[in-house]
């Protein structure tokens, strides 16, 4: 018995359109959705891992530290920097993952595709 993949990642947020507007930064393509009577949220497929963003609760996920694979980094960077977001140190070798924290303090390791 062991496991296959990641299904799911759930991260809950302060203000729910600035975190939209963060990850589409990313290049995500985020689409609003409810199920039955529970929150409405924000949801998206990445390489077979749904991706939702819900309003904050209860229950935060600020210690969630997430890794993305992109196609074009400094696309992104450049996108992310516009919207205000932090973005950690560079390696100057060019390997390391870039971070970067999105509104509610989640770290997001980006790293280039190769």
């Amino acid at each position: 018995m062991s496991v296959h993949r990641v299904a799911y990642v759930v991260l809950r947020c302060a203000d729910l359109e600035r975190s939209r507007r963060f990850y589409e930064g990313l290049g995500l393509r985020l689409s609003p959705e409810q199920h039955g009577s529970g929150a409405k949220h924000y949801s998206c497929d990445v390489g077979g891992m749904v991706l939702e963003l819900y309003p904050l609760s209860d229950k935060p996920t600020s210690g969630l530290r997430l890794g993305l694979i992109v196609s074009d980094l400094d696309r992104i960077l450049e996108s992310l920097r516009a919207l205000g977001a932090v973005v950690g140190a560079i390696s100057s070798e060019g390997s390391s993952p870039v971070t970067v924290i999105d509104p509610d303090g989640h770290r997001i390791a980006l790293e280039q595709e190769r």
